[in-house]
């Protein structure tokens, strides 16, 4: 099985005339991904608020300095395609966006498998992940699977069921199945697990966009 996978589109790797603007875009939302979990957990001396304001802002006003580049299709047109730019800056899997929790997926067979890990940025209840990035990452890792399958959608209906809480600061596991429904309709059943058993399923029926933007790319040979 292939563990390297994850781009949310298939797509070949970023090409070298753009892997050292990529390589940037991940340091930097590495870095900022930190920030954000530091000042979730940090006990701060209200005394050093302002400094700390200062700081952050200054690094803000350093980053609008730059040409702005607004939506993945901003990113795609400047720095190589929609689907490389799709797989960088989408909000939820990311490799180049500060809020994703960052997720890999693999293919095996004809079932999808992923990990993912929520830092204390992700917390709903107490030392557990928020139901709304359970969700969040349950539709985004399905969006994947049935992309695999050749036949790249959008969500048209996701049914989510918690069965207990999801922990925070460990690796969790994704994996989800396929079955295609009509030309355009994919359903996929997927589930989110920690240390064998299952925190959350989810079922969700995609459809395939008339918008080539949303399909561009994505062209693989069925499982």
């Amino acid at each position: 099985m292939d563990k390297g996978y994850s781009s949310p589109f298939i797509t070949e790797d970023v090409d070298e005339e753009h892997r050292e603007y990529w390589k940037a875009r991940r340091q930097v939302a590495t870095a900022v991904s930190a920030l954000i979990e530091a000042a979730t957990t940090g006990d701060i001396d209200p005394a050093d608020a302002n400094s700390i304001v200062n700081n952050i802002e200054a690094l803000t006003d350093q980053l609008k300095g730059y040409r702005q580049l607004n939506g993945v299709v901003a990113h795609a047109n400047a720095y190589g395609s929609y689907p490389v730019a799709n797989h960088e800056m989408l909000c939820v899997g990311g490799a180049s966006h500060p809020m994703s929790p960052g997720l890999r997926h693999w293919f095996d067979g004809d079932k999808v498998y992923g990990a993912v890990t929520f830092n204390w940025s992700y917390e709903g209840p107490p030392n557990h992940v928020h139901g709304g990035w359970v969700a969040a990452i349950l539709d985004h890792f399905m969006g994947m699977a049935q992309v695999r399958a050749g036949n790249a959608g959008m969500t048209g209906g996701l049914d989510i069921r918690y069965r207990r809480p999801t922990p925070l600061n460990c690796e969790l596991k994704l994996v989800a199945s396929l079955t295609p429904l009509t030309e355009r309709k994919m359903q996929v059943d997927a589930e989110l697990s920690h240390e064998g058993e299952v925190t959350a399923s989810a079922s969700a029926v995609f459809v395939k966009p008339r918008n080539a933007i949303f399909t561009e790319g994505t062209t693989l040979p069925a499982l």
